[in-house]
């Protein structure tokens, strides 16, 4: 691993790709701390210190964007309007033959639905910052100064901020999604899950003083310290063993003459991943679960009413849960009825709903059989064209299946230890959640990318692979291919 990451600054251009991406990132993060112009700070804190909790949907935002939302800084949406952009594009392919047609086209048609998503996160980014500097009215976050002047003798000053505050928030978000666009094509991994997972790993270490301080004080026994760690590596690893796990199709290649050449019959492997769609069906459902509650929230004026009891449902810890609503006195395991809410079983569904579909985008079995067909090979046992396609199909959707309910079950591990164990949620999160698949998933991503250009040069990579030496020996252990 060493010699692996010692490799990665020997090749020049991988030098400078991961020069850039450090830079870009550098720059990104300086970006969450400028302040939105004319923010009452003070009164920002202490509205998220007594008005939201650890599990609020505004922590969620919180997250996404890297503590950007909380400080309300220019990147205060983060890259959750480019997100959902994206989510309406992907839903639109599959109702709009226009779309899927241009998608079809190769180099240029992909350039055209980029273009689109740009302009959709601008408008979408417009109306959210609208939205938000209506929010910080009227929770009174605008200065003094600014709220009680007026300009050209009737133009109030809260409406100079709202649209201060809309041009510099979607600024910064334009920003952003230029930088994350950058470090794709100029630097190391996907910059737009990159930009994600490091706004998530900047959390850890508040998360990692909280449960310091807490053990400090006794408000959480040690015991959960290690409890805490081993979650963490066994959750890692079987989120890794999912992302790589494979169910290998055996495939046939019948004989066949090639000018003067017989070739024989040759057997091979239809790879189909467990989890084709990745991280992107928890990053769409959170993202899209982030709304309900805010948009209401907003309408509602933080004041009660019809429109912020709505909100209040789409709350990860929402009153209406099962366990309110039973009235149920005992606690201990009860508590876990708590998880029977809207926001869970929304969660749920979302994620399981975007693992089909994205997987269904991505990959078509009809097409699959298509080509198999035509290169002369066949799975055996299944006739070539629709009954491959069928098997194909009927496989994918048993390990899809496996890959949704995993995802939904580590998204859940820190809820279950917040509600029935008292679990601080900033450090439960350490033990699974949206957070720690993001996280894991980009990094294998990247790890993955950097890999190509190592073994593309002759390096050795990160992998490590079982070497068999001469005359069947024990072998050794080595990272060259």
């Amino acid at each position: 691993m060493f010699q692996a990451i010692t490799n990665l600054f020997k090749i020049p251009d991988l030098r400078k790709k991961i020069a850039y991406t450090l830079m870009m990132v550098g720059v990104f993060r300086i970006g969450q701390h400028i302040p939105s112009p004319f923010v009452d700070g003070d009164r920002l804190k202490e509205l998220f210190e007594q008005s939201f909790g650890s599990q609020g949907v505004f922590n969620m935002v919180n997250m996404f964007t890297g503590g950007g939302f909380s400080k309300m800084s220019v990147m205060a949406l983060g890259i959750m309007p480019y997100i959902s952009a994206q989510i309406i594009l992907q839903l639109l392919m599959v109702v709009w033959p226009w779309l899927e047609k241009l998608k079809k086209e190769g180099e240029a048609g992909q350039r055209k639905i980029e273009q689109y998503s740009r302009y959709g996160t601008i408008v979408l980014a417009i109306v959210q910052s609208l939205g938000l500097g209506i929010w910080m009215k009227q929770n009174n976050l605008i200065m003094p100064a600014l709220s009680e002047a007026t300009f050209l003798g009737f133009i109030p000053g809260t409406w100079v901020f709202l649209l201060i505050a809309m041009l510099s928030i979607t600024t910064g978000t334009a920003l952003l999604m230029w930088i994350g666009e950058r470090i794709t094509e100029k630097g190391v991994g996907n910059g737009i899950s990159l930009i994600i997972a490091l706004g998530i790993v900047s959390a850890y270490p508040g998360g990692i003083a909280l449960l310091v301080s807490h053990l400090k004080f006794g408000s959480v026994a040690k015991i959960w310290v290690p409890i805490l760690a081993a979650l963490c590596i066994f959750t890692t690893v079987m989120i890794i063993l999912i992302q790589e796990g494979a169910r290998k199709i055996p495939i046939q290649h019948a004989r066949r003459t090639v000018g003067r050449r017989v070739q024989t019959a040759q057997t091979n492997y239809l790879p189909l991943k467990v989890n084709t769609a990745g991280v992107i069906p928890v990053i769409f459902s959170s993202a899209i679960l982030t709304l309900p509650q805010t948009v209401f929230g907003w309408v509602g004026g933080g004041g009660g009413g019809f429109m912020q009891g709505l909100g209040i449902w789409f709350s990860p810890n929402t009153p209406y849960n099962l366990y309110d609503i039973l009235n149920i006195q005992k606690e201990s395991i009860f508590l876990l009825l708590k998880m029977v809410n809207l926001y869970t079983l929304a969660y749920i569904v979302l994620t399981g709903f975007f693992c089909f579909f994205y997987t269904a985008v991505t990959f078509n079995p009809q097409d699959v059989a298509d080509n198999l067909k035509k290169s002369g090979a066949f799975i055996p046992g299944y006739r070539p064209g629709k009954q491959t396609a069928d098997y194909i199909d009927m496989v994918l959707t048993r390990i899809t299946t496996v890959g949704a309910v995993f995802l939904v079950a580590v998204a859940l591990i820190p809820m279950v230890l917040s509600m029935a164990f008292k679990v601080n949620y900033a450090y439960a999160e350490f033990a699974g959640g949206t957070g720690l698949i993001i996280v894991v998933g980009v990094v294998l991503d990247t790890m993955k990318r950097v890999e190509s250009q190592m073994l593309m040069r002759h390096y050795d990579g990160f992998k490590i692979r079982r070497q068999t030496g001469g005359g069947g020996g024990s072998g050794r252990w080595s990272g060259r291919k």
